[in-house]
């Protein structure tokens, strides 16, 4: 029988470091010492020029909490994503600068995101005015996750224009879950994207039409193609897969939390997989489907009792719990003291 450990978070895969150098050059246009935030996190500034270097997801989880918190700018994901550098991103930028058009590079570069990291997975819907992106959020820190959301939206939009030699492309529209924000943060949104911005919306999606997809790109030679897809396949091979279903599973429970009907097999159907299937495969990674939900619990109620103003209530209702006496003897059971001493630290 498999052996079953609990670690302190669910795994978050790795990272690369375009985006942790993205990050920090914006967190250094906001004057936060970004060399004592490394040190703080544990990331050698070494690494930074390494690249073929990564990270663990849960030290960049850390390392965004951490410049988020001391940039003081409360668009941080949003500013950051001006900084993007699609050279950096090797070889899925040559894949993009090589392709015929905005469609073929995206549908090349998909499967390969995780070469760039482990911070979320992009799933591609037909529409009936082009294509819709839609980015699913991987990273479990809820002051994180909107700025993260940010970031990536605002860095694909970026780098289309990138693609097209055109500062003004834009999309159709940009929907974002996050709350709506006050009327200057929402000029903000609008001035990056120059696109309709819709908050509170079901899911985090960017609308692109036919003829920003079809448009060919000026650079575009195919030729390099299969090429790069087969080093850009061959590098895929060498970072571990393992986790891939430990990320997708902890992504479906924090979005079920919430709405408080949680089940091992609602969550399984999500993953196309049956309840008894889904607990055999994440045990064989040494984890079951109940510590992994409990390590979300336990992560997502640290952060509303330290970061929030929310009641034990509200909170028990965040992580899907019926009655908040039902949350506090979790939570001690998890932590061996009740949510009040937690919030008093």
């Amino acid at each position: 029988m498999p052996v079953i450990k609990a670690p302190s978070s669910p795994s978050l895969g790795t990272t690369s470091m375009p985006p942790v150098q993205q990050f920090l050059q914006a967190a250094r246009h906001c004057k936060v010492d970004t060399s004592a935030a490394l040190a703080l996190i544990g990331i050698d500034k070494a690494t930074l020029y390494n690249s073929d270097a990564r990270i663990d997801g849960e030290q960049f989880q850390r390392l965004l909490h951490h410049l988020i918190e001391h940039s003081g700018h409360p668009l941080f994901g949003l500013y950051s994503a001006r900084f993007i550098q699609p050279d950096r991103f090797t070889i899925l930028g040559q894949i993009g600068l090589n392709s015929d058009n905005f469609a073929q590079a995206l549908k090349q570069a998909m499967p390969l995101e995780k070469l760039v990291g482990d911070m979320g997975s992009t799933e591609l819907r037909e529409h009936h005015q082009g294509l819709k992106m839609v980015w699913h959020c991987q990273y479990s820190h809820p002051l994180v996750i909107p700025h993260l959301i940010d970031n990536v939206l605002a860095s694909w939009v970026n780098f289309a224009r990138f693609l097209m030699e055109d500062n003004r492309a834009t999309a159709v529209e940009v929907r974002l879950q996050r709350s709506q924000p006050s009327l200057q943060e929402a000029k903000e949104y609008q001035a990056l994207f120059a696109c309709p911005v819709l908050f509170e919306q079901s899911e985090n999606a960017i609308l692109i039409d036919k003829e920003l997809l079809t448009r060919p790109l000026p650079s575009g030679d195919n030729r390099r193609l299969p090429q790069l897809m087969a080093n850009a396949q061959l590098r895929l091979k060498h970072i571990g897969s393992d986790d891939q279903l430990q990320l997708a599973t902890a992504r479906i429970i924090r979005q079920l939390l919430p709405q408080g009907t949680i089940s091992r097999d609602l969550v399984a159907n999500q993953l196309h997989l049956t309840g008894r299937t889904l607990q055999r495969k994440l045990l064989k990674q040494g984890i079951s489907y109940q510590i992994l939900v409990d390590n979300i619990r336990h992560e997502m109620a640290d952060y509303w009792l330290t970061c929030s103003e929310l009641s034990a209530s509200e909170i028990a209702v965040e992580l899907g719990f019926s009655d908040v006496r039902v949350f506090f003897r979790a939570y001690k059971n998890w932590s061996g003291h009740s949510p009040g001493v937690k919030r008093l630290k």
